[in-house]
C-alpha cells in the first residue's frame, strides 16, 4: 500500500499494541479541496472556520451553507467537524455570536475551538449542547489551567506548542480534561495568544485572525540583517508514539492556510504513523525515516521538534532563511535572458524530480530563501532536452523564468496542482451535494437563542441589576512595575497605588522578608507573571502562599491557571482582592462577567481595544473596570532562544521600528521602545465606570527615566514619541 493511501487499523496486533489508544487524527480545512483530501488521506475529524470569528481569517473558509453540507458529508463518513471561533470578540460582536452559535446548533457541529473566555460563558450558559475546545490561543501550559477550564464545562484544551515532553506528560498524569497537540505544521516564535507584535504595528492583530507576520520579516541588528524571530516548522513525528502514550486525545496539524497538497500528504503520513503505531506499540527508526522523506512533499520549511526533547534545536531560529524551502528540483546550469516585451530567461538543469503544469516554483539565489521569486508553471514553459539513463541520474530540463536567474541558483519546488486542485472547490462541492441530497439552504430561518444583554449587566450569582450598587470611588492611579528598588519611590509617594511583579529576581529579594514587608507596606499588590510551566508553578505556589499568609490580599492574575492559588473549597475566596492583569483579555461584557463570576474585583480592560470598545464595557455591581494608560508593551513572549548578544538587544525594522529583547524567568519578551500612551485622551473617554488608571513599567526599558512619574500631578513626558495603538481606530 501506498504511503499516501489511505489506510485501516491492522486487526493482528499485540496485547501491548492492544492496550494503546490511539488520539484522533484531526485535519486543517481552508477550503472543498482540502476538506475533500483530508478525507480522503485519513483524518478521523477536521477543523475549519467560518468568515468570520477565525483564527485564520485570511483564509478562504466557508459559509454556513458550506457547514451544513460538509457536516452532513463528513458525518456519513464517521468524520467529526470542529469550528473555530477562537478569537477575541469585540462587545458590539456577542448578537451576531448568538446568531451563529444558534446556526451550529441546528447543524449538529461536533464542537467549537474557542479563545474568548467571554465565548466560554455564553455557551456554558446558553449553547449548553455545544462542546468546547479551548484553542491554544489561550496559553494553557500546566495542569492548573487545564483543570481551571474543565471545571468551566470545557472538554478539551489544545495545549501550548512550546511545552516539552516531560511537561505534556505532567499535565496529561494532573488533569481531567482532553488534550490536544500540534504535531506539524508552521511555529508561531511567541506564545499562543500572548502576541501584540502584528497588532501594535500594523493594526492587524493575531487576536482577531489577522496576524500580519511581522516575526517572518528581515529585521537590522548589530549591523546585519536577518530575519530573527522566524522559526522553523514544527514536526513531532519522531515524538509520535511517546505522545500517544502519554495519553493525548488529539493529534493536530497546522495549516488551514495550505493547499490539497499539502494536506494530503502531512494527514497521509500520520495516518500511517499512527496505525503502525497501533500495531506495533512503536515506530522503527527505519519507519521515522521514511515518514520524515514522505513529509518533504509537503513543502514546509525546514522542519523541528521544538522543545519537546527538553531543549531547543539551535537551528529553530536560521536569521538567514524564514520562507518555505521546499523539494529541490535543481541546480541551474545554464541560463540565458530571452527577448521580447517583458524579461524572461531560460535555464538548463539537471533533476530526478518530475515537473507540471501548475506547480509552484522558486530560485533561492545565494544568501537569499526565494521569497520573492517564487512564480507557478505554466504548459509550454517546460520541456526534457535529454534523458538520461541510470537511477538517479536525473533528466536535462529547460524552463522559463519571469525574472533574472543566474548559474548555481537553486529551482525549488515548493508546491503543486493535485488531483484536488485539478476538479476545484466548485466541482467537488457539487459532488458532496449530490452524495448527501442537499441543497443550499438559509440558515437564517433556524431557531435562535436570543441574545439578552441584559444577563451581562448583573452579576451570575443573581438578578441584582447594574444601577443598583456600584463601588462608589474616585479614580484611582496605579503603577505597575517590576523591580523592588524602583518601586520604593512610589510606595512613600501618596496618590499611587503599586502593584510589584512577583518575578524570580523579586521572589528572591522578598524571601524571608514578606513579614517586615507587609508591615511596612500593608497595601502593596503584587502581580503574577503570565507564565508558570510545569516546575515554576510550584514555584510561584510557594512565594504566593508566604505573601498570603503575613497578610498580602492584593493580587493581580494573568492566567486562567493562577486562580485556583486563591480559592478555598467553595470557591473563590472573599479574603482576596483580586485583579485580572493584561494577559487575560477583557474585550466584550460577556468576558467581564466571566472574572467576577470567578471572584475578581476589577477587570483590567485589553490594552489592544479601540475606544468605542473601550466605551461599551460596563462595571458590574461589586467591581470596577481598569484601563491601560501609559506602558511599554510586551509584543510578545517566547520561550526560543533568540540569537542575542548580551551587550546589544536592540532589533530595527525597515520602517526605523525599535524593538529591544529582555530575558525574564527562562522567557524573552519583545517590547516596542515607543511606549503607548492614552495620557491626553482620559478626559476624552465616556466611559465613567473606569475607576482605576494604570501605568505599566513592568517592561520598561533601561534607558527609561522612571522619575518621569514622581509628581502625580505632572508628569514630564512632553519630549517622548508615543503610540496610541489601537484607541483611535478600530480594533480589527
Amino acid at each position: 500500500m501506498s504511503i499516501s493511501e489511505p489506510t485501516t487499523t491492522s486487526v493482528s496486533i499485540s496485547d501491548y499494541a492492544a492496550s494503546v489508544e490511539i488520539p484522533e487524527l484531526l485535519a486543517p480545512v481552508g477550503n472543498f479541496e482540502t476538506f475533500m483530501a483530508a478525507l480522503d488521506a485519513g483524518a478521523d475529524a477536521v477543523y475549519l472556520g467560518l468568515k468570520k470569528f477565525s483564527a485564520r481569517a485570511r483564509a478562504e473558509n466557508f459559509t454556513l451553507a458550506d457547514l451544513e453540507l460538509i457536516t452532513t458529508f463528513a458525518h456519513q463518513r464517521q468524520v467529526k467537524v470542529y469550528v473555530t471561533l477562537n478569537t477575541l470578540i469585540r462587545h458590539d460582536e456577542l448578537a451576531e455570536i448568538y446568531k451563529t452559535l444558534s446556526a451550529l446548533v441546528r447543524i449538529k457541529v461536533d464542537a467549537v475551538i474557542v479563545q474568548d473566555l467571554g465565548l466560554v460563558n455564553i455557551l456554558r450558559r446558553d449553547f449548553t449542547t455545544l462542546p468546547i475546545h479551548l484553542s491554544t490561543q489561550l496559553a494553557i501550559h500546566n495542569p492548573a489551567g487545564a483543570n481551571a477550564l474543565a471545571t468551566q464545562g470545557c472538554e478539551r484544551v489544545v495545549l501550548g506548542r512550546e511545552l516539552t515532553l516531560d511537561e505534556i506528560n505532567l499535565v496529561a498524569q494532573k488533569s481531567s480534561i482532553e488534550l490536544e497537540l500540534f504535531v506539524y505544521g508552521a511555529l508561531c516564535v511567541s506564545v499562543a495568544g500572548l502576541c501584540q507584535f502584528s497588532s501594535f504595528f500594523g493594526g492587524q492583530s493575531a487576536n482577531r485572525g489577522r496576524c500580519s507576520q511581522p516575526c517572518r520579516r528581515p529585521y537590522s541588528y548589530q549591523g546585519k540583517e536577518g530575519h530573527f524571530f522566524s522559526p522553523a516548522d514544527f514536526s513531532a513525528i519522531e515524538f509520535l508514539p511517546e505522545l500517544v502514550k502519554a495519553g493525548i486525545s488529539s493529534c493536530k496539524i497546522e495549516g488551514r492556510m495550505k493547499g490539497s497538497q499539502y494536506v494530503y500528504v502531512v494527514i497521509s503520513v500520520f495516518r500511517r504513523a499512527l496505525d503502525e503505531i497501533k500495531k506495533n506499540g512503536d515506530l522503527t527508526p527505519r519507519s521515522i525515516k521514511r515518514y520524515k522523506d514522505k513529509l518533504k512533499e509537503a513543502y514546509a520549511r525546514p522542519t523541528t521538534s521544538a522543545n519537546l526533547s527538553g531543549r531547543y534545536p539551535e537551528t529553530i531560529i536560521e536569521p538567514k532563511r524564514a520562507a518555505t524551502i521546499g523539494v529541490v528540483v535543481g541546480k541551474v546550469r545554464r541560463a540565458n535572458q530571452e527577448g521580447g516585451r517583458r524579461e524572461q530567461w531560460r535555464v538548463l538543469l539537471r533533476s530526478t524530480k518530475q515537473l507540471a503544469a501548475g506547480d509552484r516554483l522558486k530560485v533561492i539565489c545565494q544568501g537569499k530563501d526565494g521569497r520573492d521569486n517564487s512564480f507557478t508553471l505554466k504548459e509550454g514553459d517546460f520541456k526534457v532536452e535529454k534523458k538520461r539513463a541510470g537511477k538517479g541520474s536525473g533528466n536535462i530540463v529547460s524552463l522559463v523564468l519571469p525574472f533574472t536567474c543566474r548559474v548555481d541558483d537553486l529551482l525549488v519546488k515548493v508546491g503543486s496542482r493535485d488531483s484536488y486542485g485539478r476538479r476545484g472547490g466548485m466541482r467537488i462541492r457539487k459532488d458532496i451535494e449530490d452524495a448527501v441530497g442537499l441543497t443550499e439552504k438559509s440558515t437564517s430561518a433556524s431557531p435562535a437563542v436570543p441574545y439578552r444583554p441584559a444577563q451581562w449587566l448583573s452579576q451570575v450569582t443573581g438578578d441584582t441589576a447594574l444601577e443598583s450598587e456600584k463601588i462608589e470611588q474616585k479614580p484611582s492611579w496605579l503603577i505597575k512595575l517590576a523591580d523592588m528598588n524602583a518601586a520604593r519611590p512610589f510606595l512613600k509617594r501618596r496618590g499611587f497605588k503599586v502593584a510589584l511583579e512577583l518575578n524570580g529576581q523579586v521572589g528572591a529579594m522578598i524571601a524571608g522578608r514578606e513579614r517586615d514587608l507587609f508591615r511596612r507596606f500593608p497595601k502593596l499588590e503584587w502581580s503574577l507573571p503570565p507564565l508558570h510551566y510545569p516546575g515554576r508553578d510550584v514555584l510561584m505556589a510557594e512565594a504566593v502562599k508566604r505573601l498570603t499568609g503575613v497578610g498580602f490580599n492584593r493580587f493581580h492574575l494573568n492566567g486562567i491557571d493562577q486562580i485556583e492559588l486563591f480559592q478555598s473549597s467553595g470557591g473563590a475566596n472573599s479574603e482576596f482582592n483580586l485583579a485580572t492583569g493584561p494577559f487575560l483579555h477583557a474585550t466584550n461584557q460577556a468576558a467581564v462577567s466571566f472574572y467576577v463570576e470567578k471572584g475578581f474585583s476589577s477587570v483590567h480592560l485589553s490594552p489592544e481595544i479601540d475606544e468605542s470598545t473601550i466605551n461599551s464595557l460596563k462595571a458590574l455591581p461589586d467591581t470596577n473596570l481598569s484601563l491601560l494608560v501609559f506602558g511599554f508593551l510586551p509584543l510578545l513572549l517566547t520561550r526560543v532562544p533568540l540569537p542575542l548578544d548580551r551587550r546589544d538587544r536592540t532589533f530595527i525594522s525597515s520602517r526605523r521600528e525599535e524593538i529591544a529583547a529582555y530575558k525574564r524567568d527562562g522567557l524573552t519578551a519583545l517590547i516596542s521602545e515607543t511606549p503607548f500612551s492614552l495620557l491626553k485622551y482620559i478626559t476624552r473617554l465616556r466611559n465613567r465606570d473606569i475607576s482605576c488608571k494604570i501605568i505599566d513599567l513592568t517592561w520598561v526599558p533601561a534607558s527609561f527615566d522612571q522619575r518621569r512619574f514622581h509628581n502625580l500631578h505632572r508628569f514630564r513626558l512632553e519630549d517622548l514619541n508615543v503610540s496610541l495603538y489601537n484607541f483611535s481606530k478600530e480594533w480589527r
